[in-house]
């Protein structure tokens, strides 16, 4: 009983290093002016708003058409992350900007529990915890406060079930909780359709060790889910949606692109280098973990096919987009624990000194620490963006657009169609960060050669009637700064607002006289020659 006690006190001590440990990379203030969850904050009010007020045509518009804007507005949209609008709606009205930002963090930790929980449970704390400190910096990669955080939480949740269903630690009834868990995530986020991959994987190792009894179990419970999935608006849809969604893309976005690309571009990430070293280590612990159980012929009944597999399938997505190293970092624990152990099984009772190996994880995390400090310094707490909440005088170009009364149509740039749906909505926007939501053709015949030729601005602008430019400042598209360069030289238009984050322009016109009058900004500000 005391042993249970005192390994129970280790572990809540160990969690909660992790977790400080983790927000020193992971709590970043939200940039609103080029994030999405302020659309996803007014797409859930008015989600709501319409529910209780039995608004059927807005609740389908928001369902199934691009509802915010004013060029595309009858495109068909789906919006596969609807519910976490509601949610995060909810939070917001509580407790604010500073509410959503502690939700997702601990969202984030879930995640890194129920990570840290499977690696444990074949593997010791002295092998385990030196691999969680390495791969924090790639867990907390992901710090924009968005939906995919219920997928990492989930994600684990399902890795965490399965593993110990399959594996004889937990009791048939817990595997029920998939098809809950299934419903909200499908309603949720998009990225549902790994909890049916992870049932997968999880199913072909059962098969592999013969175990039909589990098998057939396991298989009901992924049909179960499959019809939970199914249980919103979108219907059995939805299951199919997340394999074609990249078909409608007509805009490159930097969280979707390789590592390669980006690295071609002169892209710097911190977490390249630890994705490399990560991806190294998985691939090198395979072949070692493969050869050590053929030679002791237990290959089939002891290699962690599943975990490899997962950790193996998230490598890739990782290097093909970005946007997947947090799942990467959360997958690989569990993985790297159970291999480390089988590969280090006798290593342990070598040791004349049983405080050894504790020794040589604390050596070696306090090693982990020191580099990792040195090559994330740029995100940790002396800086500025670090925190929860929102950056300083984050709505100061919003609230000067409301106060002067700048009226529509606006020209707006892809990052800042969040931050304008939801400070200026029922007002629409000619585009937002929903790639998705467009016709391919709009961003490849209109939008980006709007910004590259004056030929084709001149004939966008009274096709438009554009009446101000409202941009995310920070949008270093080729083509962005070349147009926001080309409209301060332009007499036709007047910068009125510029600041950190954005920069405003109003059309030279009678009608915006006084405007120009009082805040016209002088050309010698912007140090163009």
């Amino acid at each position: 009983m005391r042993e249970n006690q005192n390994n129970k006190s280790i572990f809540i001590i160990v969690l909660a290093f992790l977790s400080i440990y983790f927000c020193l990379f992971g709590l970043q203030k939200i940039n609103l002016a080029a994030a999405d969850i302020g659309r996803h904050v007014k797409n859930g009010e008015l989600t709501v708003q319409a529910f209780l007020s039995n608004d059927t045509k807005t609740s389908k518009a928001l369902l199934y058409t691009n509802f915010y804007s004013y060029t595309n507005p009858n495109f068909p949209f789906i919006n596969h992350h609807w519910g976490s609008g509601v949610v995060a709606y909810l939070i917001f009205k509580v407790s604010g900007w500073d509410g959503l930002s502690v939700v997702y963090i601990l969202l984030m930790l879930g995640a890194l529990y129920f990570s840290l929980q499977t690696a444990l449970e074949k593997s010791p704390l002295w092998i385990v915890f030196p691999i969680a400190v390495f791969l924090v910096p790639l867990m907390a990669e992901r710090t924009e406060v968005r939906p995919e955080a219920v997928s990492y939480f989930f994600l684990m949740f399902f890795i965490f079930i399965l593993f110990r269903y399959v594996h004889g630690l937990m009791k048939e009834k817990y595997l029920w909780l998939l098809p809950i868990t299934m419903f909200f995530w499908a309603n949720f986020h998009i990225y549902f359709i790994f909890g049916f991959f992870v049932i997968g994987v999880f199913g072909l190792e059962l098969l592999l060790k013969k175990d039909w009894s589990k098998f057939k179990k396991l298989f009901v419970i992924g049909c179960v889910s499959a019809i939970a999935a199914c249980v919103n608006p979108y219907g059995p849809y939805l299951l199919y949606y997340p394999f074609i969604i990249f078909k409608n893309y007509g805009y490159l976005v930097a969280e979707n692109q390789s590592i390669a690309f980006l690295q071609n571009l002169h892209f710097m990430n911190p977490n390249f280098l630890w994705w490399y070293i990560t991806a190294a280590i998985i691939a090198i612990a395979c072949v070692g973990v493969f050869f050590k159980l053929m030679r002791a012929k237990k290959i089939q009944s002891d290699f962690p096919l599943a975990l490899a597999l997962i950790a193996l399938t998230f490598a890739y997505l990782s290097f093909s987009a970005i946007r997947n190293f947090s799942l990467f970092g959360f997958v690989a624990l569990p993985f790297l624990a159970a291999a480390s152990a089988i590969i280090f099984a006798s290593i342990k009772e070598k040791f004349k000194e049983r405080w050894l190996p504790y020794a040589w994880a604390v050596v070696m995390s306090i090693a982990f620490i020191i580099f990792s400090i040195i090559h994330f310094s740029d995100r940790l707490p002396w800086h500025s963006n670090w925190g929860i909440g929102l950056l300083p005088n984050n709505n100061a170009s919003a609230d000067f657009v409301k106060q002067v009364g700048i009226k529509g149509p606006f020209f707006s740039d892809y990052d800042i169609g969040g931050y304008f749906i939801f400070n200026m909505y029922p007002e629409k926007v000619f585009t937002d960060n929903r790639p998705e939501a467009y016709p391919v053709g709009f961003f490849q015949n209109e939008y980006i050669p709007m910004q590259e030729n004056d030929a084709m601005w001149n004939q966008e602008e009274t096709k438009w009637n554009f009446n101000a430019i409202w941009f995310y400042r920070l949008d270093m598209t080729p083509w962005a700064q070349e147009f926001l360069i080309a409209r301060v030289e332009d007499p036709e238009w007047v910068p009125v607002f510029v600041d950190d984050y954005t920069i405003v322009f109003v059309r030279n016109v009678p009608a915006n006289s006084s405007i120009i009058q009082k805040y016209a900004l002088p050309h010698s500000m912007f140090g163009i020659k």
